[in-house]
């Protein structure tokens, strides 16, 4: 009897194996195809049709493989088989998605986000006070109006334009879309939309959410100061009657102020910068002038960077290979690492420009290629980051210490020593402060409307529900009260209607604790002690980095990502103090400067 239950059990593990070696190397092949044309569109341009075609083509062609092994994988779940790695292949097998859905359904769930998508991008606005002038696009013609502008009318009435063209204008498609998200949760597999919704992470929807309160509860106490802050130099621009104490700030007054910090940064722009004798360094300036003018200088000089920290140097046919990306605007132009399943080599492409943040993506774009390699001895289904970005983290981490004043001198681009005193990394930390805490609380809004959507515990185009969490989390108020008549959600969305900001926020949080992991561990940090504040770390040149962070990125996604936590920063869980730690100085500058000046904290 005993052998009788053994033997059939034997024989179908020997089928998994055979099924998930042969899925393998089927979908290394088919993502090599979806590379390469990906690789095309971007040295061709992304309206190159022939790229277009290939990218097409290969997605069918992994659409129609995935739908082959669905049966199979319905069956091997099923039976319970396989040990901790196959079990783990079986469940990063990539699912149908919208393709679960009928024909019918699938053409309308395509062509609504479709639509949405478009509207963003191309939807076009009339100038203002020139209603036969209706060929403006957001970016970069509206932005660049705003930014510039002093007429708070024009500035308001292209808010309410924007919102009327792209929120209210999808109003019904955007209700339609929810509807058919939740629809294709449960095809496949998902009775709660919530727990569809964030299944790129591993968790639950109710275990997500609970994550990300937890983060926005710690970055509290750091958004309420700088609130205050932004909110009184709000004050100081445009009066009191606008910007009343104790309320939210004017939401299209604070987009311009916190905008100007994606721009190149001039000191002027801020009424209240920490120090404005002190300036804002000129990196673009700076690596001119050290002959780091050229992308290829560039490049070798981040190599020599990564070789510091104990990871191989790159081989030099990597850049004689490398290719020029067609794009060559600030918004498309970036260096990028192209990874492939099968074939033996790597493709760089890289951006013409040289200013500051193409030297900095050289820092990510080369932590990619590390991590790449490191994964490549997984299957190809294990091969991927835990969750979207996680990669992302690591290289921005290493960005985010290229940054550092202590770095930069040895680099031969600051010279002056006040780069390293409080004043000038005081105003540092402020712009870069407005990049990053401003944003956190809006990707969380974004998420949580719609994960409220798909619980059903509101509808889907409750617009005063979604005032009542940008104004609790984000402290900023429409310039007149919106109500259910209009519909601004869509406006918010950035590019797509289905992306998921938790992956963004985590990836964010993630940067600073690993970047605290690192100075800590190498005595470049120390929580009490000025001289060692953590954004003046610099961890170039410390070998021991190199062998633990291998190891980690080795794993790639063949356990959850807390167990890759564990191994990348000694925890298993993502928290915010690195990021506290490192915005620590300006914190205390806020509050002191509050303070000072008398200013509310907080909102009603």
């Amino acid at each position: 009897i005993f052998v009788g239950f053994v033997l059939p059990s034997s024989s179908t593990d020997s089928t998994l194996t055979t099924f998930l070696v042969e899925a393998n190397q089927q979908l290394a092949g088919i993502y090599d195809q979806v590379v390469l044309a990906q690789l095309q569109n971007e040295l061709r341009g992304s309206n190159d049709v022939v790229a277009l075609l290939e990218m097409e083509i290969a997605d069918e062609k992994l659409l129609n493989y995935l739908k082959s092994l669905m049966p199979h994988l319905a069956k091997f779940k099923r039976l319970k088989l396989g040990d901790a790695s196959q079990k783990r292949q079986l469940e990063r097998i990539p699912r149908l998605g919208y393709n679960a859905l009928d024909g019918m359904e699938l053409a309308q769930v395509y062509a609504l986000a479709s639509n949405m998508s478009d509207s963003y991008r191309n939807v076009l606005l009339c100038a203002y006070k020139q209603p036969g002038n209706c060929t403006l696009r957001l970016i970069p013609e509206v932005q660049a109006i705003v930014q510039e502008s002093r007429d708070l009318d024009e500035i308001e009435y292209y808010w309410y334009e924007w919102r009327k063209q792209t929120g209210l204008a999808t109003r019904d498609q955007f209700v339609a879309f929810m509807e058919l998200y939740k629809k294709t949760a449960q095809l496949n597999g998902y009775p709660r939309a919530q727990d569809y919704w964030f299944r790129s992470l591993e968790m639950g929807g109710a275990q997500t959410m609970s994550l990300l309160d937890r983060l926005m509860a710690g970055l509290r106490p750091l958004f309420l100061q700088f609130h205050a802050h932004v909110r009184g130099s709000l004050r100081k621009m445009h009066g009191e009657r606008l910007v009343p104490r104790g309320r939210p700030y004017p939401q299209h007054l604070a987009e311009v102020f916190i905008g100007n910090a994606f721009r190149r940064v001039r000191a002027e722009w801020y009424v209240d910068l920490p120090s404005p004798l002190a300036g804002l360094a000129n990196i673009t300036q700076d690596l001119h002038r050290r002959g780091l003018s050229t992308t290829q200088r560039v490049f070798w000089n981040v190599a020599e960077y990564f070789r510091g920290l104990g990871l191989p140097l790159l081989e030099s046919s990597l850049w004689t290979n490398a290719q020029v990306v067609a794009a060559d605007d600030d918004d498309r132009c970036w260096h990028k690492v192209w990874r492939y399943y099968t074939l033996p080599i790597t493709n760089f492409t890289y951006c013409p420009l040289n200013d500051e943040e193409r030297f900095l993506n050289m820092f990510e774009a080369q932590s990619d290629l590390y991590y790449n390699r490191a994964a490549s001895g997984q299957p190809t289904l294990l091969r991927d980051e835990p969750f979207p970005s996680f990669g992302d983290a690591i290289g921005k981490c290493f960005s985010l210490a290229a940054t550092s004043p202590r770095y930069l001198q040895k680099l031969g681009l600051l010279q002056e020593g006040k780069w390293l005193e409080l004043p000038a990394r005081l105003n540092r930390l402020y712009v870069h402060g407005l990049r990053v805490v401003f944003l956190l609380p809006v990707f969380y809004v974004l998420d949580r409307y719609r994960v409220e959507v798909l619980s059903g515990h509101i509808r889907a185009d409750d617009n005063e529900a979604y005032w009542r969490l940008t104004e609790h989390y984000t402290g900023a108020a429409a310039p007149r009260k919106r109500s259910n008549e209009q519909f601004d959600v869509p406006a918010k969305l950035l590019m797509e209607v289905d992306d998921q900001y938790a992956s963004n926020i985590l990836s964010t949080v993630l940067q600073f604790q690993l970047l605290k992991h690192y100075c800590t561990t190498t005595l470049q940090f120390g929580k009490d002690n000025p001289r060692k504040a953590l954004d003046l770390c610099d961890i170039s040149d410390q070998r021991q980095i190199g062998a633990s962070l291998q190891r980690a990125m080795a794993l790639g996604s063949s356990v959850p990502y807390s167990d890759v936590l564990q191994e990348l920063v000694g925890e298993p869980e993502i928290n915010i103090d690195g990021l506290l730690a490192y915005f620590k100085p300006l914190h205390d500058w806020l509050v002191q400067q509050n303070q000072l000046q008398n200013l509310d904290v907080g909102w009603a």
